[in-house]
């Protein structure tokens, strides 16, 4: 029997437990071709509970990606295979899985569901469905029409539970000022390697031939961003920058990012949204997003027309209403509280299957 989605948030209040904290084993996994949006939500989340669990990160002793940003977090990661995690670890309460990596999932999930270890997934669209006892899909379209979800299990969707920084929460609460004109633009194209398409974008803003300040986030993975930043883009002003996404977006006028958790991010801040996919998946997000009047599509990235991104953008740059509509529809979209909803879940499933008693929290 297939989950029912349940948008609404129906779990215990934020409590703080004051016993020895379970631990919670988490697989994800990062790098140019899974990207690094899994490990992101995955940190987040982490943090976000450090004062109820001890995170343990299982990673495939390939991924070095992860263990990098792991590491510069502070935080503790294993690095065998998952059959050796049952040998050499201490059984964790419950188990979060956020990859697109299945290999040996279907074992490593049968061995918690004989110990009785709740089984907790953040996916997308549907991509790599397990036999969870909580999914949870924030995207725009999600899809929870699979065999392999067990009956009883709890399926909640939407973009109210898409992970964020906890700082887009808070920017979500502010004003977003739009500009009669539009003199900074933000580019994001997520943590991978982007070579392909911040040419053709640049490319465009020149065409469009006003001064401009653009700044790109420069990601996680090298691919030649000092000598794009070398070359002539006059009348655009180019630099990077490795600042928060935040930061940025709350400052500039415009926002062009792929259709990861970029443009989620973008729409959470109220920055007016054009968006590139790299992927059919990235599309689906992307044609949602604006047929709900919280961007404009700029179709496929390797496909964009520079000359149809000038267009794009003199039309905007003359028209600050319409900025200020896809403003205000992208934050009905997203606040950017994704990581509280799902935090919560989380705390609910652990409580739950350790029967812990109340006198072990405090409100």
């Amino acid at each position: 029997m297939n989950p029912s989605c349940d948008k609404t948030l129906t779990v215990a209040p934020h409590r703080v437990y004051t016993g020895e904290r379970p631990c919670l084993w988490i697989r994800t996994a990062a790098g140019p071709a899974t990207g690094f949006g899994h490990l992101r939500r995955c940190m987040i989340l982490a943090e976000t509970l450090l004062d109820f669990i001890s995170p343990l990160f299982l990673l495939s002793p390939q991924d070095r990606w992860s263990r990098e940003q792991l590491s510069g977090r502070g935080f503790e990661y294993f690095c065998e295979g998952l059959d050796e995690t049952w040998l050499r670890l201490r059984e964790p309460a419950a188990i979060l899985i956020d990859t697109r990596d299945g290999d040996g999932l279907d074992r490593f999930i049968a061995s918690a569901r004989r110990r009785g270890i709740p089984v907790i997934s953040i996916q997308d669209f549907g991509l790599n469905p397990l036999p969870s006892d909580l999914v949870i899909d924030g995207s725009l379209v999600p899809d929870f029409s699979h065999p392999e979800f067990p009956y009883g299990a709890r399926a909640f969707g939407g973009p109210d539970f898409m992970v964020l920084d906890p700082a887009f929460g808070k920017l979500h609460q502010k004003p977003k000022q739009i500009c009669k004109t539009m003199q900074s633009v933000v580019i994001n194209l997520g943590g991978g390697d982007a070579r392909k398409f911040y040419p053709r974008i640049l490319g465009g803003l020149k065409l469009w031939a006003q001064e401009v300040e653009a700044v790109g986030m420069r990601g996680f993975v090298p691919w030649g961003q000092e000598r794009l930043e070398q070359r002539n883009w006059h009348p655009v002003r180019f630099r990077w920058d490795s600042g928060s996404a935040d930061r940025l977006l709350s400052k500039a006028d415009l926002a062009i990012t792929a259709g990861g958790l970029s443009a989620y991010e973008a729409l959470c801040a109220g920055t007016p949204l054009l968006a590139l996919s790299y992927d059919s998946f990235q599309a689906t997000t992307i044609r949602a997003m604006a047929a709900a009047g919280a961007c404009i599509d700029l179709g496929p990235g390797d496909r964009l027309d520079p000359g149809r991104l000038a267009g794009v953008l003199s039309d905007l740059a003359c028209d600050d209403s319409e900025r200020r509509r896809i403003s205000r529809n992208g934050r009905k979209l997203v606040d950017g509280r994704g990581d509280e909803r799902v935090s919560r879940l989380i705390r609910q499933t652990i409580g739950e299957r350790s029967g812990m008693a109340d006198r072990e929290f405090v409100e």
